[in-house]
């Protein structure tokens, strides 16, 4: 207890001290850790120092209203009250030849240095405690800094805060408290002028507020609003200031990628769509011989992949458009296909080089890399991914993907190992079971064959119990989505479908819940139309015909918690063609 204690005034005490020197410096939540030395300037004219120790902090101009200054108040800080001319003269002209902003890990006991309520209270130490770790640590420094200076994040963390806890312990808790800090938030970014940064951490939070509550239209608005100030500010040269962080950028790049792979481009309004980016933007940021730890090769997939995302879509559009043939839509024909080969190479590159240093960790420091056998899981299972992708035409054919069973099979390993699931000795069982002829609808021309009953797939064992996730870093859910709609093999595919209905998992507006409802029933539509018993009888890839199979797929968010499914295919003849079909959840 006495070390609880004395880790919670430790915690408040560094709160105090970031505080304290980012009102001194002026600087916007963005403003990265550092130490700066103060240098003294020239005289100035003389000016009041009757104002309140709030503003001299802060450098602005004080009304000097008493008790308490409406400066003060009209931002939502604390006055801290007025001086004698002594302390104050002690306050303005002392010397400080060193300054350090301390940042706290987001893992630490959190004491708020303003007035909250217990309600409040215990909402900001669940974001501190279990929201800012799944953003990375690079945005949850950002966002501590914001919530401790910044009363509109101060608020819209409340609100992230409560209904993350009510998602992580499946509680139906009344949602007046998220409401009113939602809605203060709001009222604070209308009412009262906000910097850039202010509104993209914002509209971050807002975003992770509404995917919490499984409202995904509303929420990637909330994300294409950032993606408009980001867009604005690549007109800014890159030393700007005013240029939102790397990382920041980074995680609405990462929410751009999920909308595009989702919807597509109609899910992006034409101010969010991806543009095609000169190629000196576009370096390769792997550094030959650079040693990379885990977090690198994260970071660097997730540039890479968005860029991977971003010209697959800026090509499909493209398609789209009639040919002319004039010289300017060769030209941006050419532009398109340099930069689909410049990503696929530095993609490639990508996984040599992960390949080699994995190896390298695991034999020069096995404990430390185990340390991140997660996080190395998940990076191997997007890996497989594109190198399946890269051994196909593109965009592949359904066929296609037929003669990657093993890669598929490695995938659902990987994700067994993260989710703690780990079937690997079912599966192998399961793919052991002789292959025998499925029942097919037969051609009503050819007699029916007397056959044995089809075997039945292996009882799966009983889910293992999760913990709900919600996390915007890389994570598995698309490698395992296209297992379960893409392999054709009834066994793994069956078995990433009940890793998506049981790792309660929300990456974003990727939901696992969602994305399970989703992949059974396009499962049971092929299932149905190649006429073998959905769920039971074990088939293979050959025994699901390519007019069996669901050949394009595309969910719509729609307002509240609602999808619409649109697909073509599972069956044959001139009634299929485009279906459609609403999900609620």
């Amino acid at each position: 207890m006495a070390d609880e204690e004395q880790y919670g005034k430790l915690g408040s005490k560094a709160i105090e001290i970031e505080a304290w020197a980012l009102i001194c410096t002026g600087n916007e939540p963005f403003s990265a850790t550092r130490t700066e030395r103060a240098m003294t300037g020239r005289p100035q004219a003389a000016r009041s120092r009757n104002g309140c120790i709030t503003c001299k902090i802060r450098r602005v101009k004080c009304d000097e209203q008493r008790p308490e200054c409406n400066r003060c108040l009209s931002t939502g800080r604390t006055c801290d009250g007025y001086q004698d001319g002594s302390q104050s003269q002690s306050l303005v002209q002392k010397p400080c030849s060193l300054r350090i902003i301390q940042h706290i890990p987001p893992g630490r006991k959190i004491q708020p240095a303003v007035q909250v309520n217990v309600d409040e209270h215990r909402s900001l130490e669940f974001f501190h405690h279990y929201t800012l770790p799944g953003l990375g640590p690079e945005v949850s420094s950002y966002l501590l800094q914001a919530t401790t200076s910044e009363p509109v994040i101060r608020s819209v963390a409340m609100a992230v805060g409560s209904v993350h806890r009510s998602f992580a312990f499946v509680s139906d808790e009344d949602t007046t408290f998220t409401l009113l800090h939602y809605n203060k938030a709001i009222r604070q970014l209308v009412t009262s002028p906000q910097s850039k940064s202010t509104v993209l951490l914002a509209c971050i939070l807002f975003f992770c507020c509404e995917c919490l509550q499984g409202r995904y239209k509303t929420a990637i608005q909330h994300a294409l609003s950032g993606l408009r100030i980001l867009q604005q500010q690549q007109l800014l040269p890159p030393s700007s200031l005013e240029r939102a962080p790397a990382a920041v950028s980074s995680l609405f790049h990462a929410v751009q990628s999920q909308v595009l792979e989702i919807e597509g481009m109609e899910g992006l309004d034409p101010e969010s769509q991806p543009k095609l980016s000169p190629p000196a933007s576009n370096a390769n940021p792997l550094q030959a011989g650079l040693p990379l730890d885990v977090r690198d090769h994260q970071r660097i997939f997730r540039q890479l992949y968005y860029r991977f995302v971003q010209i697959d879509a800026l090509i499909e559009a493209f398609e789209s458009i009639p040919n002319d043939n004039s010289p300017a839509h060769i030209a941006h024909e050419q532009q398109l296909l340099a930069e689909w080969f410049r990503v696929r190479a530095d993609l490639k590159t990508w996984m040599r080089d992960f390949d080699c240093q994995t190896i390298h960790a695991w034999q020069a420091d096995p404990r430390t890399a185990s340390l991140h056998a997660d996080s190395i899981a998940i990076l191997k299972a997007w890996k497989l991914l594109f190198s399946m992708y890269f051994r196909m035409n593109w965009p592949p054919s359904e066929l296609a993907w037929d003669q990657f069973t093993p890669d598929f099979q490695s995938i659902v390993s990987l994700v067994s190992i993260v989710t703690g699931n780990n079937c690997i000795n079912h599966v192998s069982a399961a793919l052991n079971v002789a292959s025998a002829p499925t029942t097919t609808r037969q051609d009503s021309r050819t007699p029916p064959r007397r056959s044995a009953p089809p075997p039945l797939l292996p009882t799966p064992p009983p889910p293992v119990p999760s913990q709900p996730i919600f996390t915007l870093s890389l994570g598995f859910l698309t490698p395992l989505y296209i297992c379960a709609t893409r392999c054709r093999d009834s066994t793994i595919r069956h078995h990433a479908l009940r890793l998506l209905e049981t790792c309660r998992r929300r990456e974003g507006v990727w939901d696992s819940d969602l994305a399970a409802r989703v992949a059974r029933r396009i499962i049971a539509i092929e299932e149905q139309a190649a006429g073998v018993e959905p769920g039971i009888a074990v088939y293979r890839s050959a025994n699901i015909s390519l007019e069996a199979r669901v050949r394009s797929s595309s969910p719509q968010f729609a307002e509240g918690r609602k999808a619409t499914l649109r697909y073509v295919g599972g069956g044959s003849g001139p009634e299929v063609g485009l279906m459609e079909e609403t999900i609620v959840w």
